[in-house]
């Protein structure tokens, strides 16, 4: 019950959304054209108000973004209450089921499945606060689609770790990301056992539904109820080849999962990104460093639709502090990016700091692209790339009309970025001052933005890394579910400043245009789901949540892909709010 879990290989996803924007209006803007000849139709409002929130909303066209925030032109805009509040605690009421009544517009009658979305939902024990939003405790919500009518239902992914915490209404275990039991270095010295919030990602295959976090074993839960199933010391599905549910140290392995690792009762860790690939694919990767090597020993596996294995492919990122939270795949290579991190233990194992606490972001050395061979015939190898952290991977990776190159999109942090990352600096800690119940955006979170990075296969050579619509930034890119070449994301602003906030981007990469909508004022978006329509028509279905400030509540926006910059056909209003969500999926109904 009480697993050990070691620092080595375990820092989990490291979710920065330094990247949503503000909100405008629900119309086309005109095309305006980019630096890098990108076309893009862009439409925004831009909102004065008084200190106290109200429903007014004065709406004026620009042409780059809706809101700047705290600025001193719009220096009466405060985070500290909008923003704050869509990242609080999720309230009793959202732990419930019901039927949706509040409709605004209308549900597509052909839309039939369950969209899932997972996130940190509690901050709090015995009234201490959690020192970092992403140690909060995974809260999962289902929105059930049919027949034009929608059920919610919400609730905690009860780990083990939740349930003692409850019970007892206070802080048991160490977190990843900063918060700590009370009583400082002699509390917590030489304890390795870190929380497993599940809180990052949900997915439902092969008939199971499972709450991922990368430094540690999925939970599966109930696909109708949410409720955490017995997490049995099981072989099959995405447990095979994990260890037990009480191994003694995960993600740390010495022999392989041979004799050693299962007399010191060792175990991996199970990504938090696996990706469908196709109705009959699903593939993600297995970790575990070797303490003596300090290499990370990776297994990429394909599962069908029933959990069987298809395929394993075994390979060494060499000297990694952890391992990369995202990948693509091509027809014949998985693509992941190592950032250049660097991992003191000694804080970490006295007790005085938290794994990524104890970590810092070399600035004078390159990232790696790491090229590994799928199939069999093809060879593996691996690219350098110019100053950048990587966050998030496009998952299918698409070549070129030369079919001798491959195109990644994948977002994250320039790291030439002189206001984040000093000019003249060796390092930088990793998370610098992120702390407290949300990303404080004053200089502190770096803006991420979306890149496309070519290589050529047979010179194994980088051809291109750059932004894909420059100023953009933006934040958890996702692709269609038809046209892998159309991308969403969750917009923040056009001029590369780094803010929170709404908007929703959608960027046709092989007609280099992009489109962006802008929500009203004090509504925030995040990552957004493509099904595939079924009434014949052309185009998806887009899923989102829209996070309401300011009146209090989260709705589910539903989006046409023809008509996108029109914004929502339809919103789901819920009887209450939801904290702000990191990843999730749609359930297409058999």
């Amino acid at each position: 019950k009480n697993s050990r879990r070691t620092l080595i290989a375990l820092l989990p996803c490291f979710h920065f959304t330094g990247v949503i924007a503000w909100g405008g209006n629900i119309h086309h803007g005109r095309n305006v054209v980019n630096p890098n000849g990108l076309t893009g139709a862009t439409s925004a409002a831009t909102h004065r108000r008084t200190h106290a929130l109200h429903s007014t909303r004065e709406r004026t066209r620009t042409e780059t973004m809706p809101w700047t925030m705290n600025t001193e032109e719009y220096g009466e805009f405060d985070q500290d209450k909008e923003w704050a509040y869509v990242c609080s605690a999720a309230p009793k009421e959202a732990s419930s089921s019901y039927d949706c009544t509040n409709i605004e517009g209308y549900i597509p009658p052909d839309i039939a499945g369950t969209m899932y979305k997972n996130g940190p939902g509690n901050f709090e024990r015995g009234e201490r606060q959690y020192k970092h939003v992403l140690d909060g405790d995974g809260f999962v919500a289902a929105f059930e689609i049919k027949n034009g009518k929608c059920c919610y239902t919400g609730r905690f992914v009860e780990t083990e770790y939740f349930l003692d915490e409850e019970e007892q209404n206070q802080i048991l275990y160490r977190n990843v990301f900063g918060t700590q039991r009370e009583g400082g270095m002699l509390s917590n010295m030489f304890d390795v056992n870190l929380k497993n919030t599940a809180n990052t990602n949900v997915l439902k295959w092969g008939d199971r539904l499972f709450a991922f976090w990368e430094g540690g074993r999925p939970y599966e839960l109930d696909p109708k109820t949410l409720e955490t199933l017995c997490q049995f010391d099981d072989d099959n599905g995405p447990y095979r080849g994990l260890g037990q549910p009480d191994c003694k140290m995960r993600g740390v392995t010495i022999d392989a999962g041979g004799p050693i690792d299962k007399m010191m009762n060792t175990g991996r860790s199970f990504t938090a990104h696996p990706h469908v690939v196709d109705e009959n694919t699903l593939v993600a990767f297995k970790s575990a460093q070797n303490p003596k090597t300090k290499d990370i020993e990776l297994e990429f596996v394909e599962y069908d639709a029933d959990w069987q294995e298809k395929k394993n492919v075994k390979y060494v990122l060499p000297k990694a502090p952890a391992p990369p939270h995202d990948f693509g795949i091509s027809d014949d290579y998985y693509l992941m990016i190592q950032n250049a991190l660097a991992l003191d233990t000694l804080p970490f194992l006295l007790g005085l700091e938290s794994p990524t606490s104890s970590m810092s972001l070399m600035l004078n050395e390159n990232p790696t692209l790491h090229v590994i061979a799928r199939n069999p015939g093809k060879k593996s190898f691996t690219v350098e790339l110019p100053p950048y952290f990587n966050i998030h991977a496009v998952p299918i990776v698409e070549s070129t009309q030369n079919t001798d190159e491959l195109v990644f999109y994948t977002n994250g942090w320039d790291l030439y970025d002189k206001k984040y990352f000093p000019e003249g600096a060796e390092s930088v800690p990793f998370l610098g001052n992120w702390e407290g119940n949300y990303l404080d955006f004053n200089g502190s979170v770096p803006p991420a933005k979306l890149y496309r990075t070519v290589i050529d296969l047979k010179k194994e050579r980088l051809l291109d890394h750059s932004e894909v619509v420059p100023g953009l930034v933006m934040e958890f890119p996702t692709q269609d579910v038809l046209s892998p070449s159309i991308l969403y994301c969750g917009a923040a602003c056009t001029d590369g400043t780094s803010l929170p906030g709404v908007g929703i981007c959608k960027i046709d990469v092989s007609k280099n245009t992009h489109d962006i909508w802008w929500a009203e004022h004090q509504i925030f978006t995040g990552e957004t789901c493509s099904v595939a329509k079924q009434n014949g028509e052309k185009g998806s279905w887009l899923l989102t949540l829209l996070y309401d400030a300011g009146n209090e509540r989260t709705s589910l926006g539903i989006f046409d892909s023809e008509t996108f910059g029109d914004g929502p056909v339809g919103r789901v209003h819920l009887r209450h709010a939801l904290t702000y969500g990191l990843h999730g999926s749609f359930e297409q109904s058999k």
